[in-house]
Parts: structure tokens; sequence; C-alpha cells
């Protein structure tokens, strides 16, 4: 019994000398572009407002560890008449190096639009 327990105990330990001994390779991330715009709008008008976001995200080359990240928020509330909500973005990340692991790949590009236009008829009334 004694003898297993310390063939256990030796494989274990050579094991464990051969992972330390190892080089590890280094860790890398892929690019991430995200772009997140909100508008919002509560008018008094009949006809809705108008809602315009024209975002472009473009890249150069393999990409490791960028991130680029732009956040919109466009609030109206109590006007009489629709307005204009309008946004125009341009996020560009070049390439940096090619990555650690051999695996190059392009950036991860997310996109979150929302509009929100509500139409209130109260607001008419506080002309």
């Amino acid at each position: 019994m004694k003898s297993s327990y310390l063939s256990v105990s030796l494989l274990s330990l050579i094991t464990l000398s051969a992972s330390i001994a190892l080089p590890a390779p280094h860790a890398s991330a892929q690019c991430v572009m995200n772009d997140t715009s909100i508008q919002m709008s509560m008018h008094g008008s009949k006809k809705p407002g108008k809602q315009s976001n024209e975002v472009t995200q473009g890249s150069t080359g393999p990409c490791v560890g960028n991130t680029v990240n732009t956040t919109n928020v466009q609030n109206d509330h109590g006007s009489h008449r629709a307005v204009d909500q309008t946004r125009t973005s341009n996020q560009q990340v070049n390439g940096t190096k090619n990555s650690p692991s051999g695996i190059n790949l392009k950036p991860i590009k997310t996109r979150q639009d929302i509009k929100i236009d509500i139409t209130n008829p109260a607001y008419r009334l506080k002309k």
C-alpha cells in the first residue's frame, strides 16, 4: 500500500515539474468594436420624429488587444413638436501585430441601435 502511495506521489511530482518547465503560450485577445446608441423622444406631435444613427466600423489587418467603445444617448421629452435626432459615428481600429497564438482574426463588431418615439397628446395641451 505504501509503495502505491509513493508511486502516485512520485508520478505527480514528475508531472508537476514537467508542466512548470514547459513554456506557456501568451494569452491574446481579439479586438472588439462596440457602438451603443439610444435615441428617445416623447412629444405632442401626431407625426413621428426623425431618428437616424449612421455608424461605420472599419479595421485594417489582424488585430490583437484593442477595444473601441462608443456610446450615445439623445433624449427629448415635453416638446410640442416632433424633433430630429441625428448621430454619425466612425470607429476605426488598425492592425497592431500578429497574435502570439498564430490565429489572426478580424475584430468583433457589435452595434446596439435603440430608437424610441412616443406621441403623448398631453404635451399638445401645454402650448
